[in-house]
């Protein structure tokens, strides 16, 4: 029963890793833009859920939306004023611009709230469903619920919504989409809008039982990059699944190994991935 347990915790868990990851995936698909400030994106969503929680007493599940297009609205920003310069091309000095923005927005954080840790004491955390031994903390189920809608509407929204076929078009082919009357331009803003307010929706729910700081962006970003290599550069879907593999493989390690060490086959399915399957699961070859 015990790794019934940490299977269905990995897999509620891996749910909102799948959708912050799921984000990043947009953001390389699309404009071929590996954002390392994903991370801290994540954070300032988690920081709207905290702050929606401890001033007005709003539980982090309602400050979704607020997350979602504050967060969103940053992105578009950050977009306009940095990453529109390396659209199509993940090099170094965009890698190192990336990098760069996360220090200042950990740094930032730092200066705004100050460096510890601090979790949301709401009802949440203290509830748990008991199906005979199996018992799953009602925050990951409420979490996991969120990302799974998220997902199912991300696919349908990039698959009928008028814009999210023009986000296709333009990951496929920019040059064609101009040349068909696209605004590639526009497009990247509402497609990196979207990945950042995956983030902050990401967040908002993952702050009901996991604890803020201004450094939690750069504990999470590794398990970001993993389940989007894991799923497949690119591929929306596969960054899903490949956040509830990385929450599957976090929990069983904890159960067989050391929790502290969790992480470290993370590590070494990415040098395996890489190596062997660098496509992903359900990438493309041309996704490189």
């Amino acid at each position: 029963m015990e790794l019934v347990q940490a299977l269905l915790s990995g897999v509620l868990v891996g749910g909102v890793y799948g959708l912050f990851a799921m984000g990043f995936s947009l953001a390389f698909g699309v404009m071929r833009i590996v954002n390392f400030a994903h991370g801290e994106l994540v954070m300032i969503g988690m920081y709207v859920g905290f702050f929606a929680f401890s001033l007005a007493g709003i539980d982090p599940l309602l400050a979704v939306p607020v997350a979602l297009v504050l967060v969103g609205a940053l992105g578009a920003g950050l977009y306009r004023l940095i990453y529109r310069r390396f659209v199509g091309r993940a090099t170094l000095q965009q890698l190192l611009v990336a990098i760069a923005l996360a220090l200042v927005l950990q740094t930032l954080a730092q200066i705004l709230v100050g460096p510890d840790a601090h979790a949301v004491q709401s009802g949440w955390g203290s509830r748990f469903l008991l199906i005979g031994p199996i018992f799953l903390p009602y925050a990951e189920l409420a979490a996991f619920a969120v990302a799974l809608v998220c997902v199912v509407g991300i696919e349908l929204l990039l698959g009928r919504w008028r814009w999210g076929q023009m986000i296709r078009a333009v990951a496929d082919d920019p040059e064609i989409a101009e040349l068909v009357g696209m605004n590639a331009q526009r497009v990247n803003i509402v497609a990196f809008a979207l990945s950042a307010g995956l983030a902050g929706l990401a967040g908002a729910v993952l702050v009901m039982y996991y604890p803020v700081s201004p450094v939690v962006g750069a504990t999470l970003m590794p398990i970001a990059l993993i389940a989007t290599v894991l799923g497949g550069l690119g591929s929306i879907g596969g960054a899903f699944i490949g956040g509830i593999l990385c929450g599957i493989v976090e929990q069983v390690t904890s159960l067989f190994w050391n929790a502290a060490l969790q992480d470290v086959p993370l590590y070494v399915l990415l040098l395996v991935i890489m190596a062997f399957l660098p496509q992903g699961l359900f990438g493309r070859q041309s996704a490189h």
